[in-house]
């Protein structure tokens, strides 16, 4: 996977950085607020992990997750100190925070009852913004009818 400067009049423009990932179904990324980094989390290519990219020089950094974490969706936060993941376990389901050292922490878990997704901080960084859905059924036994 490579990545590219985009100018809107020249276009293409030179190499930034690039990784070894192929090209997954279940690929989620994010450039940083400053435009420095990009983050990257594959639950298929990148299991239990993120990857940060750094434009400036092209590193890459793997950010470990806890056992059994899987992550649909990334934000950074708004300094760009930290990402934002909605993702999984056999817990359920959960918003977290994962500092750029690997340090996580749950900020929100729903459990099995409600799925959550799109965490999205404020400029200000002060509120998260996030989609929650929730479901329900109910059975019915009708008798003698």
């Amino acid at each position: 996977m490579i990545f590219y400067a985009l100018d809107p009049v020249q276009g293409k423009g030179k190499e930034l950085a690039r990784t070894k990932l192929e090209s997954p179904t279940d690929f989620d990324w994010r450039v940083s607020p400053e435009g420095l980094r990009i983050a990257l989390a594959s639950q298929e290519q990148l299991p239990e992990q993120v990857r940060s990219i750094d434009f400036r020089d092209g590193t890459e950094h793997d950010l470990p997750l806890p056992h059994g974490w899987g992550i649909w969706d990334l934000s950074w936060t708004a300094d760009g100190a930290a990402l934002f993941a909605a993702a999984w376990s056999t817990a359920g389901y959960f918003i977290a925070r994962i500092e750029l050292n690997g340090k996580t922490r749950v900020l929100l878990n729903r459990s099995r009852n409600q799925w959550l997704g799109s965490p999205r901080p404020s400029p200000d960084g002060r509120h998260l913004a996030f989609t929650q859905q929730t479901w329900e059924s109910n059975a019915w036994l009708l008798e003698n009818f």
